[in-house]
């Protein structure tokens, strides 16, 4: 079950998901050697737990102990461990995950925004669970224009074979009640047992003010790549596909794709990655090199990854991958893509957009401005809670890495909740497909295609774990 609530229908994220990139395969975790330091090191702290879990190597210990084995392990690790402030007492927090929160840079963006809005925690069974690709709930994934009252959610995808594509659920439909309660001014409690229930049992539905209709969750195999196809144009057949996770069964399906696509002798793509919040880095890699192929990539670098100033030694180049894990990768060879982007658009997203354009491959982006995630990290248990603890900055071959405000766009969009994504009359592919043939922004691409104030534009509604670059090896 989703492992995140809504308080007052504001999204409160207590933890879910992991960094830029996401789940699946085997670690690449760093184990840093410290240097000198007043603080004893992690690695003689580690899984001394005040709850231990049987069968692990867990060891009794205290709450205290797992709260002194996360400032070591901040210390060590912790891209900004600098700027955590000397000042925090471990005590005054009650919970290990509670003191965690605290242990992060106070620093701002050009823009005011926190430079780490990416640190967070989630029990170790969710994370194992939400990276796998597999998920216990409806299938829907929503957006929000307002999670105050008078509230307001659309549907933005739902799942194919889910309990809410079996139901008749469609993109664009709106939330109008869940179990009999109004959704737009009803009791924050109720809705959220409806949404987000912590066992599988059935609720009522309303959208668009029709007679409500009886979710249960179930378990559901996420499916990454969806709407292959191409469009023809009088320049050329352009080739399309949504992407929305970086998971380790997205290489078969990104492989499909792309094979699909060179048989039909494509000349152009638009690769719509707007609600992909990022994943596995070495998945963002192989779909990076598959879209411009060796004559570009050929001794470049896809991302440089720098570490602190105690992990020099952890620096290293990231390749493009020209081989999975099993076969050697499809290309198109393209010098030219079109990304579909919004603000859900972060982390391994943001790296495909970054390391194409450091290899000289014009990437036109449609939409809204991205997340601005040029971080990531590699996941780390500790006593059944698995920490995301920002490790790791990322640049490409130009070493350009500067984007913690997002990539800006082309050309602004709406996202089209009127229109099924890849349905040419949408308006991000519109737009995409009018800009290519004349090199210009249609005037209209930003009006907006849905119900609700006009102003505001929709944003996802889901957990911070799920815009991440993530480091770990790819199986071999």
């Amino acid at each position: 079950m989703k492992s995140f609530k809504l308080i007052a229908l504001t999204i409160a994220v207590s933890s879910t998901l992991v960094a830029c990139g996401g789940g699946g395969g085997g670690s690449d975790a760093v184990t840093p050697t410290p240097v000198s330091t007043a603080l004893p090191s992690s690695a003689s702290l580690a899984n001394l737990c005040a709850a231990p879990r049987a069968n692990t190597a867990d060891r009794q210990g205290s709450n205290d102990n797992e709260k002194a084995y996360l400032r070591s392990f901040v210390d060590e690790t912790y891209l900004w461990y600098k700027d955590v402030p000397a000042s925090l007492i471990a005590a005054n927090y009650s919970t290990p995950q509670k003191y965690f929160d605290a242990l992060k840079t106070p620093a701002k963006t050009a823009s005011g925004k926190d430079v780490d809005q990416f640190h967070w925690s989630q029990s170790t069974e969710s994370w194992n669970q939400a990276s796998s690709g597999i998920a216990q709930d409806y299938g829907i994934q929503w957006a929000t224009q307002a999670s105050t009252p008078p509230r307001n959610w659309i549907v933005a995808e739902i799942a194919p074979g889910s309990p809410a594509a079996l139901a008749g659920v469609k993109r664009g439909d709106k939330l109008t009640s869940v179990d009999g309660v109004d959704f737009a001014a009803g009791d924050p409690v109720a809705l959220n047992n409806g949404l987000f229930p912590s066992s599988v049992s059935a609720h009522t539905f309303g959208f668009n003010g029709a007679a409500a209709v009886s979710l249960t969750p179930a378990l559901i195999t996420t499916v990454t790549v969806q709407n292959v196809k191409t469009i023809p144009t009088a320049t050329g057949t352009v080739g399309y596909f949504t992407f929305d996770t970086h998971i380790a069964k997205s290489e078969s399906e990104l492989i499909a794709a792309i094979n699909q696509l060179k048989a039909a002798n494509v000349t152009d793509l638009v690769l719509d990655l707007r609600y992909n919040g990022g994943g596995l880095l070495y998945i963002a890699s192989e779909l990076a090199y598959m879209i411009a192929g060796p004559d570009s990539t050929k001794g470049k670098i896809f991302e440089r990854l720098t570490y602190n100033d105690k992990l020099t030694a952890q620096n290293q180049t990231y390749p493009f991958y020209s081989t999975g894990t099993t076969q050697i990768l499809p290309y198109l060879g393209l010098k030219k893509v079109t990304i579909l982007t919004t603000h859900g658009t972060a982390s391994a997203s943001e790296s495909i957009i970054n390391s194409l354009r450091g290899v000289d491959v014009t990437v036109n982006l449609i939409g809204d401005t991205t997340r601005g995630k040029p971080y990531g990290f590699v996941p780390q248990d500790n006593c059944g809670t698995t920490y995301f603890s920002i490790q790791f900055k990322g640049v490409n071959d130009k070493q350009f890495g500067d984007y913690a405000d997002g990539f800006d766009v082309t050309c602004k969009a709406a996202d089209d909740f009127s229109h099924l994504r890849g349905d040419p009359s949408e308006t991000m592919l519109a737009t995409a497909l009018a800009y290519r043939t004349s090199g210009s922004c249609p005037v209209s691409a930003t009006a907006r295609a849905s119900g609700g104030n006009t102003e505001l534009p929709y944003t996802l509604v889901r957990p911070a774990t799920q815009e991440m670059r993530i480091l770990k090896a790819m199986p071999r």
